[in-house]
């Protein structure tokens, strides 16, 4: 992780010197992006002299002020005893109004003695979200609230993306996910809510959410992988105790 940050910085010293004197064009910088493929949805400058930050439906990346040259990762604050990942921050924000915006649609297992709540990006196809499933009642006892979003990792293509649609297209979700998570759910001839679990594809794809589950917390932040109750609980106080 260090090593990225060092060689990010290097990258960044570099880009800095060069254009320095410019100002940013987000015409020009809309252009190019374009012409490769992404699509902006917001331009503003970073941190750093001749970079700016650009969102987009997959992530953030820095650009010249001219558009002519792009940054792949990680922008860190090394003033402190500890670098900041300024882009992990930026991202945990965006993402948490996102994640509020499909509020409606979770299925969600609460805890009784609610302290904290995790939303997991899940694929029933999965071993370890299986595995995470199984140890819902130690996530709940723990005070852990889980809520679900479906993420089939192929999209459209996945071979169970007729299975999660018939899951978000049940009046009874809670019930076709736990029978799905034991292998005994079939999509059938049952209802099918293909634009809610595409509609939920896209926003972990613009998260970043590359595999499952995916764990994300109250303040955005993600936690790719699973994570066992009593390790996540550890986890959770320790980010309370630090802000």
């Amino acid at each position: 992780m260090h090593l990225v940050g060092r060689t990010l910085l290097a990258s960044v010293l570099a880009l800095s010197t060069f254009s320095a004197m410019a100002q940013p064009n987000e015409t020009a910088i809309k252009q190019r992006l374009t012409a490769v493929g992404i699509t902006p949805s917001s331009i503003t400058a970073s941190p750093v002299a001749g970079l700016n930050e650009v969102v987009t439906e997959r992530g953030i990346i820095y650009v010249s002020d001219d558009g002519e040259y792009l940054l792949l990762g990680n922008l860190f604050k090394n003033t402190g005893a500890e670098p900041v990942n300024l882009t992990e921050q930026k991202m945990a924000s965006l993402n948490k109004v996102k994640l509020a915006s499909l509020a409606k649609d979770m299925i969600v297992y609460p805890a009784k003695d609610e302290k904290y709540v995790v939303t997991v990006f899940t694929d029933t196809s999965c071993g370890y979200c299986r595995k995470l499933h199984n140890e819902m009642k130690g996530y709940n006892d723990a005070g852990i609230t889980v809520r679900y979003l479906a993420f089939p990792r192929g999209g459209e293509r996945s071979k169970n993306f007729a299975e999660m649609s018939a899951i978000w297209g049940a009046e009874q979700r809670v019930i076709a996910m736990n029978e799905a998570k034991q292998g005994q759910f079939s999509a059938g001839d049952k209802a099918l809510n293909k634009e809610m679990v595409l509609q939920q594809y896209e926003l972990g794809l613009a998260m970043g959410v590359s595999g499952t589950p995916a764990i994300v917390l109250q303040d955005g932040t993600m936690i790719p992988g699973y994570q066992p109750p009593a390790q996540l609980l550890q986890l959770l106080k320790s980010r309370a105790n630090a802000s």
